[in-house]
């Protein structure tokens, strides 16, 4: 949710925001939480496990296998750190090379290079991380449609054809998708009393008409008397 500059000059946060912000720059700091890369770290223990071995006998056997970019993910799984999307995709990728993972250390690099990666439980879990990823990615464009800003906890649009149905039937199903699960919700409208208050301006309307006139005639009779 970019930021977007008001009529008045100021910037807002999101289409519903106030405008408040002096500057886009200001408007982009004060909401940097939404701006940063989210990253994960909740591979599994395996991952890591199989990363230390890999760089363990790296350093005692010495190996002119694989990438800087290979040993660098080692280090970040074996110490536990947070993955970026982008890095989990790569991880995902690597299952290409899962043909040569039974490969022994000290005969090629097949072995060696699949374990620094995380192995069979680092690859298989990229792979489902970045699926998840991915999902949650569609919901939060499908939330957007209700969702806005961090001042509401609801935003939801009304279309003229759902304005009628309400209006007309006293009320409406609307179904509204969040995550994985389905809210049915129902907006109701008490169009009997909406009818009486109609019926009262109507008349309190056709009263003062009525008095209206009556005072201009009563003003051109007494002239007349």
């Amino acid at each position: 949710m970019p930021c977007y500059e008001c009529e008045n000059g100021k910037w807002k946060f999101g289409q519903t925001g106030n405008c408040q912000y002096d500057s886009k720059s200001e408007c982009e700091t004060a909401n940097k939480d939404y701006y940063a890369e989210e990253t994960y770290n909740d591979y599994p223990e395996a991952a890591t496990n199989n990363a230390k071995r890999a760089i363990k006998y790296k350093e005692e056997n010495g190996s002119s296998c694989g990438t800087i970019v290979g040993w660098t993910r080692a280090r970040q799984l074996a110490n536990r750190e947070s993955l970026t999307r982008r890095t989990i995709a790569r991880m995902a990728s690597f299952k290409r090379h899962q043909q040569h993972k039974d490969v022994p250390y000290d005969e090629g690099c097949g072995g060696i290079m699949w374990d620094a990666w995380g192995g069979d439980a680092g690859v298989n879990w990229a792979i489902r991380k970045l699926e998840q990823i991915e999902k949650n990615k569609e919901n939060m464009a499908k939330k957007r449609k209700y969702y806005g800003d961090d001042e509401h906890d609801h935003h939801f649009h009304f279309t003229q054809e759902m304005m009628e149905a309400l209006h007309h039937d006293g009320e409406l199903e609307v179904k509204v998708e969040e995550d994985d699960k389905e809210m049915l919700i129902l907006f109701t409208y008490d169009v009997e009393d909406m009818e009486k208050e109609e019926e009262k301006e109507e008349y309190t309307i056709e009263e003062d008409i009525k008095e209206e006139f009556t005072d201009f005639f009563d003003e051109i009779i007494n002239k007349y008397k």
